[in-house]
Parts: structure tokens; sequence; C-alpha cells
């Protein structure tokens, strides 16, 4: 057994969880989630330009890390617990590639990222998102849809692409685009209050 698997095996839920356990469980590394777009449209929506800028941002690190999740998961087919017998399914997951976690990946950089870009109106939403990104990574191992290692993984490409877009080149970039959201949401604002 590997250490990632032993390790695995002390921290799941195991075959008997606690209903309630299970349920919170459940609904963490499901719907939790949700709390990031959230975010991000609160920071676009009461935020100043640089909140926004810290917004657009985040977001294209995240795609930049997502993507390079697809790839590796596309070129590395790296089984779940519960593929491997250590656990039941008990997310009801596909049995596919576990590594990394996508859930993990998308979290992490966009904690990382606003941690990095400090909006200024909501100088620690990063705390916001890197907890919500700890307690889905941890349920999401618990109930058996990944190992730690898959987590370990998706939180190293979150910082990755949080590191990226501070280079200048992007940054240059996410300005230009902040700046044609705002137009284009101030345009919006204006067709629709005719």
């Amino acid at each position: 057994m590997s250490l990632n698997q032993a390790i695995f095996v002390h921290v799941s839920a195991g075959a008997h969880p606690a209903p309630v356990a299970l349920a919170v469980a459940v609904a963490i590394a499901n719907w939790a989630l949700y709390i990031a777009p959230l975010t991000l449209i609160v920071l676009w929506l009461r935020g100043t330009r640089d909140d926004r800028c810290a917004a657009v941002s985040a977001t294209l690190a995240a795609f930049a890390a997502l993507g390079a999740a697809a790839v590796i998961s596309s070129h590395i087919m790296h089984p779940r617990p519960f593929m491997d017998g250590l656990s039941p399914n008990w997310l009801d997951h596909a049995p596919d590639s576990s590594m990394p976690s996508d859930h993990a990946t998308l979290l992490f950089a966009l904690g990382f990222a606003l941690w990095l870009n400090r909006p200024p109106k909501f100088p620690k939403v990063h705390l916001l998102l890197l907890t919500v990104a700890c307690a889905v990574s941890f349920a999401r191992v618990w109930l058996g849809a990944h190992y730690p290692g898959d987590i370990g993984i998706g939180t190293g490409l979150g910082l990755a692409a949080a590191l990226l877009a501070q280079t200048a080149p992007f940054r240059a970039g996410v300005g230009k685009l902040t700046d044609f959201g705002i137009w284009l949401y101030g345009w919006t604002q204006r067709m629709l209050s005719r």
C-alpha cells in the first residue's frame, strides 16, 4: 500500500460513517463549491475597478489551472479510492481519473489569486475561498472520491496558476478585459433601463 493510500485509509469515512456526518460531508462536497461564483459576482457587483480586476484575474487563473488539470487527467489514469476497493462510492462518482481534483484545483486557484490580488473593498475574501477549498477537499477525500495526493496536486496547480496571473503580460490583459467588462456591464444596464 502506498503512502497516499495509507493516509487515505486513516482519514476516510470507511464503510459505516455516521448518517449525519455523511449527509454534511456530501452537502459540503457537492454544494460548497457554489460559494466561489457567488463571491466573484459580489466582487463584480459591489466592488471597485480594482475589486473587479481581482475577480477577473482569479477567474482566468482558475481557467488556466483547470486547463492544466484536464491535460493531466487525460494523460494519466489514476483510479479513485472506491475504484481501488478502499472505500464505498459515497458520492456516486463516475469511475474516471481522480488526479488532480478539479474541485481543489478550482477553489485553490481562486483563493490564492484573490490572496495575491487583495481586492481593496474585500481584502480578506481569499480566506473564505481557501476555507471552502479545504472543507471541500477534505470532504471529497473522506467520501472516497479522491486520495490526499489528488488534493495536493490540485492545490499546487491552483497556486501555480495564481502566480502566473501575477506576471506583467497577464496583468495587462486582465486590466483590458476588466475595462471591457465594465463597459459591457454599463451598456447592458443602459439597455435594460430603457
